[in-house]
């Protein structure tokens, strides 16, 4: 599986038509009618915002690259956030890798979730986010805030040891 974003350099409209028709098809209509329509309305130079990203998860088929799920992110997540995955790839850790390469593409990230949504609760703390508040969506229903940071690489270095210095404070 590779993840990758979508090259504004190749045919955009040809892309971005067959991108917006992989999520109509695979993810709810009425969770995602804004987000849907502000991704249908962006430009090559909005996905170049700092904070928006469009990631594609393709698998080699017989006939080339396949497209297996699909993720898009505007403003770390809280102007929108969508996500969909092909029904044949569900349960194969696409989801996952998508919503981790969106964490560390863009340093940290928020979704809402309705609480019957348990499939995608489940992909969302698998891949790192953490649950922070409770909200009433305008038509009544609860939704869980979720947020994540991209994990910090830096790694302590050691101190080194002068010579004849004992590596052991207490030795047994």
């Amino acid at each position: 599986m590779q993840i990758s974003s979508l090259s504004p350099q190749d045919d955009w409209n040809r892309q971005h038509a067959r991108v917006l028709r992989f999520l109509f098809d695979h993810v709810g209509i009425r969770s995602m009618r804004e987000d849907y329509l502000r991704l249908a309305r962006a430009t090559e130079q909005e996905l170049q915002a700092p904070g928006t990203s469009l990631l594609l998860a393709t698998l080699r088929g017989e006939a080339g690259p396949v497209l297996a799920g699909a993720s898009f992110v505007a403003g770390y997540g809280k102007d929108a956030f969508l996500i969909a995955v092909h029904p044949l790839y569900r349960r194969k850790g696409v989801g996952c890798a998508l919503l981790k390469a969106q964490l560390d593409r863009l340093g940290s990230l928020e979704c809402r979730a309705g609480l019957n949504q348990v499939p995608f609760l489940g992909l969302c703390f698998k891949a790192g986010l953490i649950a922070s508040s409770l909200a009433m969506a305008s038509t009544g229903r609860t939704l869980l805030r979720l947020e994540g940071n991209a994990p910090k690489t830096d790694r302590r270095i050691a101190a080194p040891t002068k010579e004849g210095e004992r590596l052991c404070r207490f030795p047994s």
